[in-house]
């Protein structure tokens, strides 16, 4: 009797988020299975997309959003908001914020970027609070985030998965098993007799991540000018996007006109992410959008050096030249992608450098944004909610 009254007085936390390709749903996973089950019950519900279950005993339900303000969605989680009556609702990112606010009840909010315009200052009025990883947002910098309401706590990587999948197992497990040849590895699907590298042979294809939803403002047409590149010096390469999004036949097309197809491959949304992030040699981020500039973080965490776009979020976590590499801004887009290019070949070409950057990545992030830090400052904003 005494456990079954303890398990009634736990509070409950809605856990709102945009859909699982969101930048922070790798934090948002691994936050609730670290809540104390004895003192909180939580319950995750995505805007769009499938409703996986990725933590375990904490139910997930899906809104199955259609457009941007879907009212069988909003009644949707009216419905989900009287049958779990929670004490807060907990929005990851600005999508979720909009939806939460909306309904009634106490409403803390993730911020990782600011937007304008009379709609988002109403939902920010309405919020009751906001939770900012440094770096993302100086409250006191910004008049339309109010400050007494803003609690400012470290960028954070989660923690790796136990598991991840080996390099060697995730190409045979997506169908691209390796064959000996020339004494050095070579793909199964090379173009017709691809010329040698000019790089020293390795004894498997580079493997290159991008975790980014397929939108233009991401970028994702840069990336694929990247890889272009990369094969055009007869680099032995694969490239995997993870993510879906509005855009995917037109990059798609472009992949295909450049005749990429043997070296560029979409996977669509992955919810094992963490575990194939290990696998990969480098991350490309060249997205300027702040909301996410969790997987660099994710990425430095699991070993992973990161080629990034220099913006106030990448510059907190990369060391330029020691855990990562970063890309001015300068310039137009020609240059960026030319620097990119640059910078991920020599990044590839260099064992030595890319094993220190391994090394001082994941170092980096033990010591500056550790996971537990966070989890107990949030924790303690739901007690004092």
């Amino acid at each position: 009797m005494r456990e079954e009254s303890t398990m009634s007085h736990r509070l409950k936390i809605l856990h709102l988020i945009s859909s699982w390709e969101s930048g922070v749903a790798s934090e948002l996973a691994a936050f609730t299975a670290r809540l104390p089950r004895d003192e909180f019950e939580s319950e995750i519900c995505v805007l769009t997309g499938q409703a996986c279950q990725r933590v375990p005993d904490v139910p997930t339900t899906s809104l199955n959003l259609r457009w941007q303000f879907d009212v069988s969605a909003y009644f949707g989680l009216r419905r989900i908001l009287r049958r779990f009556r929670p004490a807060v609702i907990h929005t990851w990112d600005a999508a979720a914020q909009c939806y939460g606010v909306l309904q009634s009840g106490r409403v803390l909010a993730e911020k990782r970027d600011t937007e304008k315009g009379w709609w988002q200052k109403y939902f920010d009025r309405k919020t009751h609070r906001f939770i900012v990883p440094r770096g993302n947002i100086v409250p006191h910098e910004n008049d339309d985030l109010p400050v007494a309401k803003t609690i400012v706590i470290p960028p954070v990587a989660p923690p790796p998965y136990a598991d991840p999948i080996p390099a060697e197992a995730l190409l045979a497990k997506l169908g691209f098993p390796l064959v000996e040849s020339s004494g050095h590895y070579s793909p199964v699907f090379p173009r017709q007799e691809a010329p040698t590298s000019r790089l020293q042979p390795a004894r498997a294809p580079f493997l290159i991540g991008i975790a980014l939803p397929l939108c233009s403002e991401h970028r994702i047409l840069d990336a694929l000018w990247v890889f272009e590149t990369l094969n055009h010096v007869h680099l032995n390469f694969h490239a995997f996007f993870i993510g879906e999004g509005k855009d995917r036949e037109l990059f798609l097309r472009s992949r295909d006109r450049w005749k990429l197809f043997s070296r560029v491959h979409f996977l669509g949304n992955r919810p094992d992410l963490g575990r194939l992030l290990p696998s990969f040699d480098a991350l490309l981020h060249l997205s300027p959008s702040a909301e996410h500039s969790g997987t660099i973080l994710s990425a430095m965490s699991c070993s992973v050096p990161v080629v990034a776009l220099a913006t106030p979020e990448s510059q907190e976590y990369v060391v330029d030249g020691t855990t990562g590499i970063l890309i001015p801004r300068e310039g137009d887009f020609r240059f960026y992608r030319r620097t990119a290019a640059k910078k991920l070949l020599y990044l590839l070409e260099n064992e030595e450098l890319r094993r220190s950057m391994q090394i001082a990545a994941k170092d980096r992030v033990e010591q500056q944004f550790n996971f537990d830090a966070a989890v107990q400052r949030r924790i303690e904003v739901y007690r004092e909610l």
